[in-house]
């Protein structure tokens, strides 16, 4: 019997992957613990399901993970995994972008701006973020009326397909898994909170200031932001398209 932990902050995904194990007799081969990280500063509905936190980040922490685990799985986890981890046993990452482009913080955010290819990736984790081997991968479109919020959605939804797809070769490790062919590029979150800080000068298309906004439009975020009389004035956009 296998024994895999999962960690992740990602409500969606854990009631996800718990239907995949339940549904595929997944169950019957693997023992899953569902744990969800340290970092995170809300996790009331992941505690709701009976899950816990855990830092990988202590020592002792991780030493017990590489004794006590086969496979390491993170879906959506907001703590960096620590080299020891990912050098001393499988860890797995589904990760919300489409390696090796626009690795790092709100891949969908840059891929509306700088047109690189958006999806998801289920890759086996080394010590740089979002990088290593990939097990398998898909791509979705962005349309030009859609915000951040609605492209992440939509990537969502493919991790679950990959998820539902891959689980049992994850956790078997019968899986093939190929190096990208190039390094790709990588966001963190200081580009990300550069973006949000917008220049009232700035010179360019209507086109691009458009998707600059479409990007950094999440939902309830207050991401985008100026400043009027010494105070941040938050903008969002509203994209309505014709029936």
């Amino acid at each position: 019997m296998k024994k895999v932990l999962v960690v992740s902050d990602n409500e969606s995904l854990i009631r996800h992957i718990k239907e995949v194990v339940n549904e595929n007799k997944i169950a019957s081969i693997a023992a899953f613990d569902l744990f969800f990280s340290a970092a995170n500063k809300n996790p009331g509905s992941l505690v709701k399901l009976g899950m816990a936190p855990i830092n990988l980040k202590d020592e002792d922490v991780c030493e017990k993970v590489i004794e006590s685990y086969d496979v390491v799985l993170s879906l959506h986890c907001k703590q960096i995994f620590p080299a020891k981890l990912v050098k001393n046993i499988t860890c797995i990452n589904v990760h919300p972008g489409f390696n090796p482009h626009n690795r790092g913080w709100y891949p969908q955010v840059f891929s509306i701006i700088n047109k690189k290819p958006i999806g998801a990736t289920i890759h086996v984790m080394d010590e740089l973020v979002d990088h290593g081997p990939v097990i398998a991968q898909d791509k979705i479109q962005i349309n030009d009326c859609e915000t951040s919020f609605d492209v992440y959605n939509k990537v969502i939804e493919l991790e679950k397909k990959l998820i539902s797809n891959n689980l049992e070769i994850i956790v078997t490790g019968s899986y093939k898994a190929i190096t990208p062919d190039q390094e790709g590029n990588y966001n963190s979150i200081l580009d990300f909170n550069n973006l949000c800080c917008l220049d009232l000068n700035n010179v360019g298309t209507l086109r691009q200031h458009i998707d600059l906004l479409r990007a950094l439009t999440h939902g309830h975020f207050n991401n985008a932001y100026y400043f009027e009389d010494g105070k941040k004035v938050y903008v969002q956009i509203k994209l309505v398209p014709e029936v």
